[in-house]
């Protein structure tokens, strides 16, 4: 398994967010840490810290994520140690 941050910009509307993480359960990804970046009652930006199960997952997930209506992946970059999650928890 690899750790992977992802940001996510989505539909700010209720739903929106349960569909990302639905997804993410369905592929098997674990969601370690998840936290909103922004939000303006239209577009939401959240960041996530996940688990991803193999590297089919791995090159696929962007993707994956924006056959989902309004989802777009911003960013998607590996995460070096575990150090980094408990470093960005604020």
């Amino acid at each position: 398994m690899s750790l992977r941050h992802v940001i996510v910009q989505l539909p700010d509307r209720p739903g929106s967010l349960g569909q990302v993480t639905t997804l993410l359960g369905r592929l098997g990804v674990d969601i370690r840490q998840m936290r909103v970046l922004s939000r303006d009652g239209t577009v939401a930006t959240d960041e996530f810290t996940v688990s991803v199960p193999g590297v089919v997952i791995d090159r696929s997930l962007p993707g994956l994520l924006e056959e989902i209506q309004g989802v777009r992946v911003l960013e998607m970059w590996a995460v070096d140690a575990p150090s980094e999650i408990a470093g960005a928890i604020v």
